[in-house]
């Protein structure tokens, strides 16, 4: 098996088998420009010119417990007060959002809770449990079945996220739901919107409340460089960068190594890297020891 590892014809013929869809995208898609946004709003969209100071998890957990509980109550209480909604007798929340807010507001460091991932997820879901649930509502024996169709749907849209890098756990459930659960699938093609205006008010419940102790999101779209005009490479060269990478934006989680730094007297730890008041505590030994 190494041997066959080792052999380029071989891994010539594994990399055709790879489906990457942001080659294609990320050159089309421009780069954000929170530089040119005040800074008390690109604080609460993720912009930071520096590192964020770690927390231990203790202090975490108190503010993952108020995001879960301010994310769902809501997405709870707006949903009751929507007409539409009302009329339509629509749950008050979506169960999928109680394992969306955990990684919201609990892994928020972690691809599965950045915007992109949490959005593009959950309409697959949509799109795909509530075709299946359609689908099989044409036999008259559907209700058999619900569970192969749950399982389907699920199957299928985890197959729609692994190949656009938007995984996302969460809209596993949904598409279940969308087949299995009475009042789910009963809303047929409308639970597009209740999943949208769920979603849109998790995320404002997370840029919000993310961004008091930490950082969210660490990026939008993706971590890897996007398309930059020219003029905005001018534009961070007057203000002393020599490339756009120097300065902290979105794609600079991928244009910036991630490097443990220890200096004598300093220590730079990589926005990405979480590190505990003990480990802390033995990285500022060592550079005192230098």
């Amino acid at each position: 098996m190494t041997r066959l590892a080792r052999d380029p014809g071989f891994v010539s013929r594994v990399n055709t088998w790879n489906i990457d869809i942001d080659r294609s995208l990320n050159p089309l898609i421009p780069a954000p420009r929170w530089h040119l946004v005040p800074t008390p709003i690109a604080h609460f969209l993720g912009y930071r010119d520096g590192p964020v100071r770690p927390l231990g998890n203790v202090v975490w957990a108190f503010w993952s417990m108020l995001g879960v509980f301010c994310g769902v109550a809501l997405v709870a209480s707006v949903s009751e007060r929507v007409p539409s909604f009302q009329s339509r007798d629509t749950p008050a929340i979506i169960g999928s959002f109680g394992a969306a807010a955990v990684i919201q507001f609990c892994a928020i460091e972690s691809p599965f809770a950045q915007p992109r991932n949490a959005f593009i997820s959950q309409m697959f879901a949509c799109l795909i449990g509530v075709g299946i649930s359609k689908l099989f509502a044409l036999n008259a024996n559907a209700e058999s079945y619900l569970s192969l169709g749950g399982a389907l749907a699920c199957g299928l849209t985890t197959v729609a996220m692994l190949l656009t890098n938007t995984i996302h756990p969460p809209a596993g459930a949904t598409a279940l739901l969308a087949v299995t659960n009475s009042e789910t699938s009963q809303l047929g093609w409308f639970l597009f919107p209740v999943m949208i205006l769920g979603i849109t008010l998790m995320q404002v419940a997370a840029l919000i409340i993310n961004n008091i102790p930490a950082r969210y999101p660490l990026y939008w779209w993706t971590p890897q460089p996007l398309f930059r005009p020219r003029h905005d490479v001018e534009g961070y060269q007057k203000k002393g960068f020599d490339e756009p990478s120097q300065c902290e934006d979105e794609d600079s989680v991928a244009d910036m190594p991630q490097r443990l730094v220890i200096q004598k007297g300093k220590v730079q730890v990589p926005d990405r890297v979480f590190v505990s008041p003990e480990e802390r505590s033995m990285l500022d030994k060592i550079s005192e020891r230098m």
